[in-house]
């Protein structure tokens, strides 16, 4: 799944305690229910009929829900799909969709390998294609391929544009022709407005009146496009909400209609095959549901009836709504798995034995409860437990942290 070292891991985690950009799954706890349900109603069955989701990934800050969107994208690649994760920040105005599209194609991830981008996605849409036809010969291999490149002009995209410029882009590939090509990653990429890459594609330039409507079509296409190529489906996941979409009122508006739209098109979009996380924190959500028309789409049908609750169908995945989760034994669970992790791998080296560090992170766990030190408990945990095992790795001692744990993460980490 991923080659990060785990004392790597440990430095990465005790700087910060949010999620790392891969890695997630090694030390994931407490939802695997939720991912095995994910998994099977919608990469899996849903995907598969060609059909497309949404969900809302609610918690307050630190609750973790980038952790659990990285994670399913994870559990995604390993499964075919291609993923995207945007960040919402406030340099990012969410109100125009082909900016919004530029950042998912730029950040775009084929399953195979670390590459990003339109382009990496182009040559891994063709080696995809080519590992379909490895059973024919040689000859009949590229065939079939020139024939689905080719029949990329008719097949049936949102953006008619988008199927021919892709057919020019991979034929370019093909025959070696690389200004072509990149000429066509850049139309692709959202570089719609250039002039002379227009005409260099023998194309028109797309006047900013027509920009928003094309960035919508775009990024549908781009889901077709994707599951055309013979890939499982796309996880998008939108981050960091909580700065790009506080913003003033009428603002708000205007966004929160153009969110309604995209979700509706979205969920009617046929052979697109995406599931699209929002990650939102609370106040986001509750300014959300006084648009009537968005608040039906992101509403569950009852109290009783949400996704934790076993309503896979349910549009919100609330991280505060667990059950009855012991809160220590959440936290120790994630404690404990990151001391296996680096005991799987640096046994040798350390050497404290694990039992005593075992103790010491429930201690940690316990504490964390106890003081209750803010709502973001699990980021908390993660913290400190990557701290004490970063000190263990570099020199080997078991560091006993004080009563004060507030405290300590500002004196120590």
């Amino acid at each position: 799944m991923t080659s990060i070292k785990a004392f790597e891991l440990m430095e990465e985690l005790a700087e910060h305690g949010t999620a790392p950009s891969t890695g997630c799954a090694l030390f994931g706890v407490g939802y695997e229910d939720a991912y095995r349900r994910l998994r099977d109603k919608y990469l899996l069955g849903r995907f598969e009929r060609g059909r497309s989701a949404e969900k809302f990934v609610i918690g307050p800050f630190g609750s973790g829900k980038s952790h659990f969107s990285r994670q399913l994208m994870e559990i995604a690649r390993d499964m075919g799909c291609v993923t995207a994760e945007v960040q919402l920040n406030k340099d990012l105005d969410f109100a125009q969709n082909l900016v919004i599209y530029r950042e998912v194609v730029r950040a775009i991830r084929p399953p195979y390998g670390e590459h990003r981008g339109i382009r990496a996605l182009l040559m891994a849409a063709l080696d995809e294609v080519r590992r379909r036809t490895e059973s024919a010969s040689e000859a009949v291999r590229d065939q079939l391929v020139n024939a689905w490149v080719t029949g990329l002009e008719s097949a049936d995209f949102e953006l008619e544009l988008f199927g021919q410029v892709a057919k020019r882009g991979l034929e370019a590939l093909i025959r070696g022709e690389v200004l072509v090509f990149e000429a066509a990653c850049r139309w692709l990429g959202g570089e719609v407005a250039d002039r002379q890459l227009a005409r260099d594609l023998c194309l028109t330039s797309v006047p900013r009146e027509e920009q928003r409507r094309h960035g919508r079509l775009a990024l549908l296409s781009l889901f077709q496009f994707i599951r055309h190529a013979g890939f499982q489906g796309t996880v998008l996941a939108y981050d960091e909400a909580e700065q790009g979409l506080s913003v003033d009122r009428r603002k708000e508006e205007r966004i929160h209609s153009l969110l309604q739209s995209d979700i509706n098109a979205v969920t009617s979009l046929k052979n697109g095959s995406v599931l699209i996380l929002y990650a939102f924190t609370p106040d986001i959500v509750s300014r959300m549901e006084k648009f009537p028309a968005l608040a039906q789409r992101i509403a569950d049908p009852s109290v009783e009836h949400g996704f934790f609750d076993g309503n896979t169908f349910a549009p919100r995945i609330d991280l505060t709504r667990r059950g009855n989760q012991d809160p220590a034994e959440d936290l120790r669970a994630i404690g404990h798995r990151l001391v296996d992790l680096l005991y799987e791998e640096e046994q040798d080296r350390l050497t404290v034995s694990k039992v005593q560090v075992l103790e010491r992170v429930t201690q940690i766990a316990n504490e964390i409860v106890e003081q209750d030190i803010t709502t973001s408990n699990r980021r908390t945990m993660v913290k400190l437990t990557a701290t004490v095992l970063s000190r263990l790795y570099e020199n080997g001692q078991l560091i006993e942290p004080p009563k004060d744990m507030g405290s300590w993460i500002e004196d120590e980490v």
